[in-house]
């Protein structure tokens, strides 16, 4: 396959990434998950305050996250208006709102939009990844009302909706262009990507900002992945740090973690009028569907997926330089995965390193796709490639290079990024360093 080269496209064609914010487990600035990311650095440890009675007992918590600590830890250079705005609107906020819009906050400020001085805030949008964002708010509230209906939190009817998170973070940065949430399981993050992308090329928006939602982790859904056998529970409860162990022949199931993960995404001729700092360039991306319900991946339909951004990138296989996997940890999901990058990939796939940001900070579910491009975004702006850690046994089945256990300088052009949902959600976007 030849597509020519993604650089044909005009400027106001171009999309690029001016900003990135991130708020995990392993990091909650862009300098703390670098170091994190360079370092191999588990951030899973067992849940702080999760009903006790579940399975698996081991994620990436963020339960405890408070505004004013993070301020102080991240904050020297946020303006002081938007530190006051902040901690007025989410101080009753559940905690997906608070973790997606410090995250937003940070990205916001990176790009320089929060001083540019003929921003037209009706044209920049706002796509926030994610559903069911807000989970164990409702189950608390839940529990409430089973006794006491009338005790229920006064704001539970705005609070309990996905569209408070975009709309908390809007409020706060002053966003008044299109505005909506995107669903789509595990693979949200890239199809919000893939939608601001699209909101750009079309001219609907001048800027989108790409918030990765936090997931708010509840005892129901962390026992119903369980009992579908999704998740690590069995032998791995008592080391945390050796739950997520992507492409290891001990792998056992995915470990669910908290986090957010925000990009700054903008034409660029409406990047270069304003002067704005270029950390890399948004080729293409794509969306494909397995047509079937179930938790099973599918080789055809992720193969389907990263040709058809590939395509939409105008990039050939052979230019690929590095993937950022899917990678969740599961015996069946990362297979196939390997099985699909080579066919998509052909010879390529065995020359160039593939690894796993699961493996350091759990899979950040709805959020994955957008904390996962700012790793890719990282790496290829600094020059290196992330370890993929816990690889103590091989799987002789899988023969890629997973870069185990320790990190290396690696100088890339071009990467990709899949995210692969249940239901058979199947996405892949294409990203080019800024040099």
């Amino acid at each position: 396959m030849s597509f020519g080269n993604g650089n044909l496209r005009s400027p106001e064609q171009r999309v690029v990434v001016t900003g990135m914010g991130i708020n995990t487990v392993i990091g909650d600035s862009l300098a703390t998950y670098c170091r994190s990311l360079m370092a191999g650095q588990s951030g899973i440890t067992r849940w702080k305050n999760m009903d006790q009675r579940i399975v698996s007992a081991i994620g990436g918590d963020l339960s405890d996250f408070d505004v004013d600590e993070h301020v102080a830890r991240v904050g020297s250079t946020y303006p002081q208006d938007l530190i006051q705005s902040a901690r007025k609107l989410l101080r009753a906020t559940p905690l997906s709102g608070r973790l997606t819009a410090m995250a937003a906050l940070q990205a916001f400020v990176e790009s320089g939009l929060h001083e540019a001085p003929n921003l037209d805030h009706a044209r920049v949008a706002h796509v926030l990844a994610g559903h069911n964002l807000c989970s164990d708010y409702i189950v608390e509230n839940t529990k409430t009302h089973t006794d006491e209906p009338e005790f229920i939190d006064p704001l539970f009817g705005l609070m309990s909706l996905d569209t408070d998170v975009l709309s908390v973070t809007s409020e706060l940065l002053n966003l008044r262009g299109p505005s909506f949430t995107v669903g789509g399981a595990c693979a949200s993050g890239n199809l919000a990507i893939l939608a601001a992308l699209d909101l750009l090329r079309s001219g609907r928006a001048d800027v989108a900002l790409v918030s990765g939602g936090a997931v708010d982790l509840d005892p129901v859904i962390l026992q119903g992945w369980t009992i579908l056998e999704a998740l690590t529970f069995k032998s791995f409860n008592d080391r945390p740090d050796k739950a997520s162990r992507p492409f290891d022949r001990l792998r056992e199931g995915f470990v669910p973690s908290e986090g957010a993960g925000v990009l700054v995404l903008e034409t660029m001729s409406h990047a270069q009028r304003r002067g704005a700092p270029i950390q890399a360039e948004i080729l293409g991306a794509s969306s494909m569907s397995d047509a079937c319900r179930l938790t099973k991946p599918n080789e055809d339909g992720q193969v389907r997926a990263m040709r058809a951004a590939l395509s939409d990138a105008r990039v050939n296989p052979e230019q690929v330089d590095y993937v950022n996997a899917h990678a969740t940890s599961t015996p069946l999901g990362d297979a196939v995965e390997v099985a699909a990058l080579k066919t998509a990939l052909g010879s390529r796939a065995h020359e160039i390193p593939v690894n796993s940001t699961k493996s350091l900070l759990g899979h950040c579910l709805t959020a994955a796709g957008v904390v996962e491009m700012v790793a890719t975004v990282v790496q290829l702006r600094e020059g290196f490639v992330h370890a993929t850690i816990n690889q103590e046994e091989k799987d002789p089945e899988l023969d890629l290079d997973f870069v185990p256990n320790q990190s290396r300088e690696y100088k890339g052009k071009i990467a990709i990024s899949n995210s692969f949902g249940f239901g058979g959600l199947n996405s892949c976007v294409v990203v080019a360093s800024a040099a």
